[in-house]
């Protein structure tokens, strides 16, 4: 396979009210295979004036046009058509990812592009099952509540999945009966200019769906400040969530924020080492640490601490680094996102060498030319890790592993809850009551128990605790309920 052969020689144009344009200003930016840093595609990138005409579309499309108006019978199956579409066409998605985002081809293709599929397939049948209830009330009185769209949703995606992300918002989005303005990341574009055509096949109506690039200052800001947008979504950093919020205070915007995390995962000493040290390595070196809720903060009881120490080190020994589409040589480990990202890494592991943590493994950038073509990092881990070091309490974003020891169930969590994230965590244990009792008592929103990552990504969508988020999960951080009493009783008049 010739993964070049899937892209476009002419840049990719933006998604507005049906039609693909080139931005207003015609300008353009660079699509870079990190792997190499080599730009292999171009794309418009959007302005001011591109993402006012998207707010104004999706305005039109759900205040006058037929989308506000459609049964969600009828959302539902076009939403089962796109996705049938997006099956049919799934290799380009895949092979696009990879190439973008510096992934491993196997599983961009059968997990990540299987999950997207899989979103318009859920939000379909979700969309025709949004039930409201009745509540019981005065006397004479009938009290009903409904769900409702918000209106028109501007959603800021990540470039760490944009794909499978991307279709998870925009179908529950949808789903829900709103319009959306789309800004992807600049670091990951491509899948989601592509996506735009599974919508016009399936026969959207335009103004729907509008996908605009750009900068997170220009295009970003421009939808968390137009009284046109009724809300805004992002899934980022922690960092421009807070900027988010000051920039929506003026309209009192309905936000729905996922944000960063640091989340720990504790090891009590009666587990099988050799199937708790694959999970834990898995929940550090995934998509090479660039997942939200990656288990970045080990928390290991002091009797098998040592051990597990070496043990660890011994199973990242297994993992190959290379290009995403080099499988069939036993590649297992991808590049990071960026060379400003992978420059951001590497300044947190000399932080925690300053800091005094103990360097297991890792720490040095690889030597073969090839790897230091692109923004490949070891896996790193530090052990005797404390609280109060910086590398413990941030988001470093990479496969870098803080290992702290603990005596106690009760020393435990308080590690694991020693910090201003709350996202996710991890506890294992054979001793299930031990178990249930830690995932209780951690501070987040989604716990993992014997094992690490999501088995339920959709139906059962984690909230952000803390500082890791802001809204509910799922569909509804989509709508807005009402409340209606309804008078059934004829001359029931209010008292004197």
């Amino acid at each position: 396979m010739n993964p070049y052969s899937f892209v476009k020689k002419e840049p990719y144009k933006l998604f507005i009210n049906g039609e693909y344009i080139a931005s207003e200003a015609k300008e353009t930016f660079d699509i870079i295979n990190p792997v190499n840093n080599k730009a292999f595609a171009t794309a418009y990138k959007g302005g001011l004036a591109d993402v006012t005409k998207a707010i104004i579309a999706a305005r039109q499309a759900f205040d006058q046009g037929p989308w506000s108006k459609m049964s969600a019978k009828d959302r539902s199956k076009l939403l089962l058509k796109a996705g049938r579409l997006l099956k049919e066409r799934i290799e380009k998605f895949a092979v696009l990812e990879t190439l973008e985002c510096g992934k491993l081809y196997p599983s961009t293709r059968y997990y990540e592009a299987e999950m997207s599929i899989d979103a318009f397939e859920f939000y379909a049948g979700k969309a025709r099952c949004l039930d409201g209830k009745t509540v019981p009330t005065a006397t004479g009185y009938l009290n009903y509540v409904t769900w409702n769209p918000c209106g028109v949703v501007g959603e800021i995606l990540p470039w760490n999945g944009p794909l499978m992300m991307g279709c998870q918002k925009i179908c529950a989005i949808l789903a829900a009966g709103n319009t959306v303005v789309v800004k992807p990341s600049l670091w990951g574009s491509l899948s989601l200019l592509e996506l735009a055509q599974v919508f016009q096949d399936a026969g959207f109506p335009p103004g729907v769906i509008n996908i605009v690039t750009g900068s997170g200052t220009e295009v970003g800001n421009a939808l968390v400040r137009s009284e046109l947008v009724d809300m805004v979504s992002l899934t980022g950093g922690t960092v421009t969530g807070r900027k988010i919020i000051s920039a929506s205070a003026n309209l009192i915007k309905d936000l729905a924020l996922e944000l960063g995390g640091k989340s720990p995962n504790i090891i009590f000493p009666d587990v099988d080492l050799d199937e708790v040290v694959k999970w834990a390595r898995f929940g550090f070196t995934l998509n090479s640490g660039q997942v939200c809720v990656s288990g970045t903060r080990l928390i290991v009881h002091k009797d098998i601490y040592e051990e597990f120490l070496t043990r660890l080190k011994t199973e990242l020994e297994n993992l190959i680094p290379g290009d995403g589409f080099d499988y069939a040589s036993g590649v297992n480990f991808n590049t990071l996102i960026s060379r400003e990202h992978a420059t951001s890494v590497w300044e947190y592991i000399a932080l925690g060498k300053h800091e005094g943590a103990r360097l297991v493994t890792g720490g040095t950038p690889y030597t073969d030319p090839e790897l230091q073509k692109g923004n490949f990092v070891p896996p790193t881990i530090f052990a005797d890790v404390t609280c109060d070091m910086a590398i413990f309490t941030r988001e470093i974003f990479g496969p870098v592993v803080c290992v702290t020891p603990f005596e106690t169930e009760e020393e435990a969590i308080s590690i694991a809850n020693a910090s201003r994230y709350g996202l996710a965590g991890g506890v294992f244990s054979l001793n299930a009551k031990r178990a249930l009792r830690v995932a209780n008592a951690i501070n987040s929103g989604q716990i993992y128990v014997n094992s690490y990552f999501s088995q339920g990504m959709i139906e059962s969508p984690g909230t952000g605790w803390k500082e890791s988020g802001l809204g509910v999960a799922g569909i509804h951080k989509y709508m807005i309920s009402k409340t209606v009493f309804v008078n059934l009783i004829d001359n029931n008049l209010p008292p004197a």
